[in-house]
């Protein structure tokens, strides 16, 4: 949309007017681009998705008043020279917008949760300054163009993707992950079924809000789980960990390891009065696959009746089938 608002300035407005729309879009459309990047993402027909299109026409608005309007004192503040040297013609003001939410977009990226949706932002940022830095170039608008199709249709891809595949309260992969991960196993592997000991008590005494930070504690461990294993939440308070070109004797050594470090992870219970410290355990079985199981899921039947084993042993440990 700022390409499209400077490519149609440049064909119809005055040379003064196309400039002061380039001075503006390129300070605005960053910030812009940093706020959609921090807001929570709600769609477009509810009440956010109504401001930030309000937003958006708000952005355009003031921007064609700064046109039609000009201000000599503002427009001073906004030329004035900041770096020795030159990005012309990108104004200084713009470029240290840029290098600032170039720096916090960073920084989500490195530290955030969500690093698809920041590396995107990111990448639109610098593609954005590099189309505006090379605009007189021949093609270079429809190159900037090209580019943010490429940047967009790879995100919808990796966005469905992951609705498709992850779940969404723990980032793990789901049920439908796993399905597809092992229909590629070859012909040597384990597998461990894993279970959260006591979650519906839990569940009952402090309520499913605490219970779904229970779930994203686990879920968080489980992801570090050593050996080459991957973990899946397979549903409710149920895990699966696969272990490709792995027998059960060396899982065995991993998960277990997981068990204690899931169990020695104090987990902090707030209410209105007080913290309570609390540790969470959980129960796994493991098995291996032999000539006589006739595909993944027979293996997983197998672990799955190895992990009631545990449960029926007392909890809190980890039975090789």
């Amino acid at each position: 949309m700022p390409l499209i608002l400077i490519y149609l300035g440049f064909e119809y407005f005055s040379a003064k007017k196309a400039t002061l729309l380039f001075l503006y879009v390129s300070m605005f459309y960053p910030i812009h681009l940093l706020i959609f990047l921090v807001l929570k993402e709600r769609g477009l027909f509810s009440f956010w998705g109504i401001l930030k299109i309000g937003f958006f026409i708000l952005e355009i608005a003031i921007v064609l008043y700064l046109i039609y309007y000009p201000n000599e004192t503002l427009q001073n503040y906004l030329k004035i020279k900041l770096f020795a040297a030159n990005f012309y013609p990108l104004k200084d003001v713009s470029i240290a917008i840029g290098i600032f939410v170039l720096f916090v977009m960073s920084a989500l990226v490195m530290f955030g949760r969500y690093l698809l949706y920041s590396t995107t932002f990111l990448n639109l940022l610098v593609a954005f300054y590099l189309a505006l830095f090379f605009l007189k170039t021949t093609h270079a608008t429809e190159v900037a163009f090209l580019s943010f199709s490429i940047i967009i249709f790879i995100l919808l891809i990796r966005e469905s993707y992951r609705l498709a595949f992850y779940d969404e309260l723990t980032a793990l992969p789901g049920r439908r992950a796993l399905v597809e991960d092992m229909a590629k196993l070859g012909r040597k592997y384990s597998l461990a079924m894993c279970d959260i000991d006591f979650f519906k008590k839990f569940n009952d005494t402090y309520g499913h809000d605490t219970g779904d930070e229970v779930l994203k504690m686990v879920a968080s461990k489980f992801s570090e789980v050593s050996g080459g294993g991957k973990a899946y939440r397979y549903g409710g308070e149920e895990f699966v960990i696969l272990f490709p070109s792995k027998e059960s004797e060396e899982s065995f050594v991993h998960v277990d390891a997981l068990r204690q470090n899931i169990a020695s992870t104090p987990f902090s219970v707030r209410n209105k009065q007080s913290t309570k410290k609390i540790f969470i355990n959980v129960s796994a079985g493991i098995t291996q696959y032999t000539t006589k199981d006739k595909d993944p899921f027979a293996v997983m039947k197998r672990a799955d009746n190895a992990l009631y084993k545990a449960k029926k042993a007392g909890r809190n440990q980890v039975i090789k089938d």
